[in-house]
Order: structure tokens, then sequence, then C-alpha cells
């Protein structure tokens, strides 16, 4: 989304949008504006980053990798023994394997 469709739709939200009379949720001035801008920087794609310096939309890298059937299995369990997803476990592995084996040429 450029910066004019942004600019477009929050003059859209400011001044033109029409809610119903009877509306119960409807907002009104800067609370509109501030509401419209959050809305269009949220839907700029997909999931969020899982990277905390992402610009808004700005998507993940992703790797694939193939497993052995018992390792595959373990990571399975592990993350549902400890309530977490196999992606998480598998990117926290692989950072605290670098950090250890950065020096390491």
């Amino acid at each position: 989304m450029s910066e004019k469709d942004y600019d477009a739709a929050a003059e859209w939200a400011e001044h033109e949008m029409a809610p119903t009379r009877d509306s119960k949720t409807r907002l009104r001035g800067q609370e509109v504006a501030a509401f419209g801008r959050e809305l269009i920087e949220h839907s700029q794609g997909g999931r969020p980053s899982i990277d905390p310096d992402a610009a808004p939309g700005e998507k993940s890298p992703v790797r694939q990798v193939r497993l052995p059937r018992a390792l595959n299995a373990d990571l399975d369990a592990f993350a549902k023994n400890h309530h977490r997803n196999a992606s998480d476990v598998a990117r926290e592995a692989l950072s605290e394997y670098l950090a250890a084996h950065k020096d390491a040429s």
C-alpha cells in the first residue's frame, strides 16, 4: 500500500464515511482517524512478522528443512509438552546453536 493509498483511506475515514444513525459503535472525529490508521497499518499483509524490527507488512523469511522421522517426532512431542509450536522451538534451538558456535570457524 502506498502513502497515497494510505492518505486516501484516511481522508475517506475522517470525512466521507457514513455509518448508520443507529450505530452503537461508530466513532467520530479524531477517534475514527486513529482507528482508521491503525486498521490500515494492521491490514498490510498476513501474519505479523516474528521480527520485532520489521516494518508493517514486511514478511519474515521462510526456510524449509527435512528432518529424520525420529527427530521430527521428538520436536513435535517437545513442543506439545511445553505448550509451544515447533517453529518457535526450532528458531530458539537454531539461535542458541549459532550463538554457541559463532567463534568456531
